[in-house]
């Protein structure tokens, strides 16, 4: 085991030692925390929501393209920052997120990896009442954060018979998101998130194996959890199994072999990444270029997450879902740590092959059971079994004719039915070495 002189680490770390924007302590052990950002932190906020400048001449696209050719229309951003100004109440917020989800803070280490700082990490964990209850480590992406296990929680914790399995939740925020202070120096990726959150599962909560859900770059946490750590995560539920065509899939296009489901996925891929990848391709190769300006403008932010958000979920249900409320809120748990070190997982993410400027690439091969549940308001979506079955042992796959990227806000029942049924097969889902 390597020493204590391995890391630098001081016994605590406070608000004060990491120039945070709210107040926390984190220390080796498992500490109960309530979000509490500094007061004037969010007069600052709307302070710079009101003063935003707009843009006063804007191209209209053709008649038939959609409004958001070009990104969100002036009229959005002005009535997401007049809203922030006068209207929205950060407190009232955070006395829900206190309210609904039981958070706590601790600092872990990764001595397996070659990131040797201390990793200071905000989380969620929910234990069920029920004795047979499955440890489940469920993780989040760009640009969400730990709030979007808000939905589901209760439904994973409490089923509604004892026919279905329960779940102790741990949902952590990815270094850099919401109240998990962002890496003090280059090298944190998504496999040393994982490497983290294995750590904090294990060592600091007890749970020796696990499960794991993502979906975005949950879903490449959680894969590179299992392949680095595979005594302790028995089986995975992804909602965003990517798996890019091969050479010899583009091929078979091309000489008209391809079966309808492997062209549509093609087509899909080449509009995401011609039309809808440009954040992608920004954040893995100048992320600080970005981050200075939105580091400063919290509208500006909100708009450069929002175009991603209105895209990845039912059309009708944009306006019900993406609430100007809940906009600002998620927002908010990239603009309170600033946005450089999420942006920046991108690069360090390219670094290790996982995605690319086209999209996503070399993601390891996962040998536990895998269950994949696809949305058609996602990129990846009646992705076939075949390829699935390349990036893992896939065992089990749903695919829902409604929902998104977001379903465990969007479709929450959905979700936690699919990972019930899952993991509640003990012979597909290896779940049975918790019995």
């Amino acid at each position: 085991m390597a020493s204590q002189d391995t890391f630098r680490q001081p016994p605590t770390l406070t608000d004060e030692d990491l120039n945070l924007t709210f107040h926390a302590t984190y220390t080796d052990t498992v500490n109960p925390f309530k979000v509490s950002v500094k007061q004037t932190f969010v007069e600052q906020t709307r302070l710079k929501a009101s003063l935003t400048r707009f843009i006063d001449t804007e191209f209209q696209p053709p008649n038939d393209q959609p409004e958001y050719t070009d990104g969100p229309p002036t009229h959005a951003a002005k009535t997401i920052a007049s809203h922030w100004a006068n209207v929205y109440d950060w407190r009232a917020v955070e006395d829900d997120i206190n309210t609904q989800l039981t958070q706590f803070t601790t600092i872990v280490h990764t001595p397996h990896t070659a990131y040797k700082e201390p990793i200071p990490l905000h989380f969620v964990h929910h234990r069920s009442p029920r004795p047979d209850a499955i440890p489940l480590l469920f993780v989040h992406g760009w640009p969400g954060s730990f709030l979007e296990v808000a939905e589901i929680i209760n439904l994973l914790t409490h089923p509604p018979d004892d026919s279905v399995p329960a779940f102790h939740v741990v949902a952590p925020s990815v270094p850099g998101y919401g109240f998990s202070p962002s890496p003090r120096a280059p090298g944190f990726g998504y496999r040393q998130a994982g490497a983290a959150f294995n750590t904090l599962m294990q060592h600091h909560l007890g749970y020796k194996r696990y499960v794991a859900q993502g979906g975005d770059a949950g879903d490449f946490i959680i894969r590179y959890a299992a392949v680095d750590f595979p005594d302790a995560v028995v089986s995975l539920h992804s909602n965003f199994w990517v798996v890019p065509p091969t050479d010899e899939d583009l091929k078979k296009l091309k000489e008209g072999n391809s079966t309808s489901e492997e062209v549509d996925i093609i087509r899909r891929l080449g509009g995401f990444s011609s039309k809808r990848w440009a954040y992608g391709q920004l954040h893995q190769t100048r992320p600080l270029r970005l981050a200075h300006a939105m580091t400063d403008s919290p509208v500006g932010l909100a708009m450069w997450i929002y175009d991603v958000l209105v895209s990845c979920v039912e059309e009708e249900n944009v306006a019900k879902i993406w609430t100007p409320d809940r906009v600002i809120t998620w927002t908010m748990m990239h603009w309170i740590p600033g946005p450089y070190a999420a942006f920046s997982l991108y690069k360090h993410g390219a670094a290790d092959g996982a995605i690319s400027m086209s999209g996503v690439e070399n993601l390891p091969y996962v040998k536990q059971p895998v269950a994949i549940s696809q949305f058609p308001h996602d990129i990846w979506y009646r992705t076939p079994l075949e390829w699935a079955r390349r990036n893992g042992n896939v065992k089990w796959s749903a695919v829902h004719e409604k929902g998104g990227h977001f379903p465990a806000l969007e479709t929450p029942e959905v979700l936690a039915k699919d990972v019930r049924q899952f993991f509640g097969n003990a012979e597909e889902s290896g779940t049975g070495v918790f019995r």
